[in-house]
């Protein structure tokens, strides 16, 4: 059964701590993901890690490093995060992607792999052996609310094909009108960024998503 998982993207700080705290408290939360941006990989500057104070312990915390060429990851191990995703199109060489990933382990992290949508399934075949979370972007990544892309459902049964034990995340522009087809494509973790925070009521709205993926709409 596939998993939700809240995000977190955001400027400022206070933003930053609103949206933490109320995803803290949805019911049954265990992951949240938190989003990190330079303004160079991706357009937007976002809230840096050397910002964030000590996470809560109880949840698995993800950071999705839309960054250029991460290398430094004491400030998220600092923080508190378990897993760091970063993102294959970031680097200049496979060479400094493995160094990353390695780094990552090394500091007792789960290393994460994301693509984004343009890129092939297939230039995963030769990291499988660092790394078995991959994250698939539902969209352009860098900011929430935008469209679906299609073919992502394609892209994950692709990329289960590829790597059957994979843990297969997908990130961005998920809604009531397509998460079903996101879970029954075989995504293991799904991640909810404006479904969520965007909306009146988080809570309403994270209860009909888990609702709609469980059956029970």
């Amino acid at each position: 059964m596939s998993q939700l998982v809240p995000s977190i993207l955001e400027t400022d700080k206070n933003k930053f701590l609103d949206i933490y705290f109320r995803e803290t408290k949805l019911p049954g939360v265990e992951r949240i993901q938190v989003d990190f941006g330079d303004g160079i990989f991706v357009p937007n500057v976002i809230l840096p890690a050397s910002e964030i104070d000590v996470l809560n312990p109880a949840f698995h915390w993800e950071a999705h490093l839309m960054v250029k060429e991460p290398q430094d990851f004491l400030d998220y191990q600092i923080c508190g995060f378990n897993t760091i995703i970063v993102h294959y199109e970031a680097y200049d060489s496979v060479e400094n992607l493995k160094r990353a990933l390695t780094a990552i382990k090394s500091m007792g992290m789960e290393p994460g792999l994301c693509i984004k949508n343009e890129t092939q399934i297939s230039v995963l075949a030769d990291l499988k052996d660092l790394v078995n979370h991959f994250q698939l972007m539902g969209i352009v990544p860098g900011f929430q609310g935008t469209t679906f892309l299609e073919n992502t459902y394609g892209r994950v049964a692709e990329l289960r094909s590829l790597v059957p034990t994979a843990i297969i995340e997908v990130d961005g522009g998920i809604s009531l009108a397509n998460i079903k087809k996101v879970a029954t494509a075989g995504a293991d973790l799904i991640i909810l960024g404006s479904a969520i925070t965007k909306v009146p009521n988080m809570q309403d709205a994270w209860e009909k998503l888990n609702a709609e993926i469980n059956g029970n709409l």
